[in-house]
């Protein structure tokens, strides 16, 4: 089997969320730990090969993040974000040259947190043999990214910011091969296929689906996901959050 290489994403603007917090959301803490810290430990209950963080350049000398990453495992990377980039998926790609690749990728963001098994969500995929992966919930907030099923649960459209469904992405996408998705956020970008002028995943998906790809979906309960993208969404994290 292949390694499996996982990309921590918070690159974005988080002043919104700073508002009422002198930390960046990714440092909020719940039992103790920072949310960040909570992401490392779930994702090296898979074994991976490599957990690239993409944090903003100036956090990573104000926060001294490598050190604090370092602590947590060696393989966790800081990759400073130099500045804004397009979008989440440009975030993404300044980690290509560790991920254009045949081994296996898992994207998750530092600003939401999954209180579900990450191993069985990745066993899952690949016992269906799926191109890619993605873990719903249902909801119909705007804020949200969105994908269309089938039948048989398979994804046949994404949006971004468009409730085409009421399957809402719950920030994991998951593929069977770096090199694809890379190429296919590429395919995304010469087409301009942009949102509120930025680059986003979920999109990207739908090349994917151009080329028959087999996109699975694993579903779980809203209670399941903390979002934490406003002060709201925060204080619920850090004085309810999952146990």
């Amino acid at each position: 089997m292949n390694q499996l290489n996982i990309i921590l994403l918070a690159g974005g603007d988080t002043t919104s969320v700073m508002a009422e917090s002198s930390y960046p959301s990714y440092l909020s803490e719940r039992d103790g730990l920072p949310l960040i810290q909570h992401l490392v430990e779930k994702c090296l209950e898979l074994k991976p090969a490599s957990i690239a963080c993409m944090l903003p350049k100036a956090d990573v000398a104000k926060y001294h993040l490598r050190n604090m990453l370092h602590q947590m495992n060696p393989i966790a990377t800081v990759y400073p974000v130099h500045a804004l980039t397009m979008g989440a998926a440009c975030t993404a790609l300044l980690a290509a040259e560790s991920i254009d690749n045949e081994d296996e990728l898992l994207i998750l963001s530092c600003n939401e947190l999954l209180d579900a098994p990450l191993g069985d969500i990745v066993a899952g995929f690949r016992k269906d043999q799926c191109d890619a992966g993605v873990v719903v919930f249902k909801s119909l907030h705007p804020r949200y990214s969105f994908v269309r099923k089938n039948a048989q649960g398979c994804v046949v459209e994404a949006a971004e910011k468009n409730p085409i469904s009421n399957h809402a992405v719950a920030g994991l996408y998951w593929f069977a091969k770096g090199g694809v998705f890379v190429k296919a956020v590429k395919e995304m970008i010469r087409k301009g296929a942009k949102v509120n002028d930025a680059y986003y995943i979920a999109p990207s998906l739908n090349e994917l689906v151009l080329l028959h790809k087999k996109i699975g979906t694993y579903r779980v309960q809203p209670s399941q996901y903390y979002p934490l993208k406003n002060p709201h969404q925060l204080h619920a994290f850090e004085n309810v959050g999952p146990r």
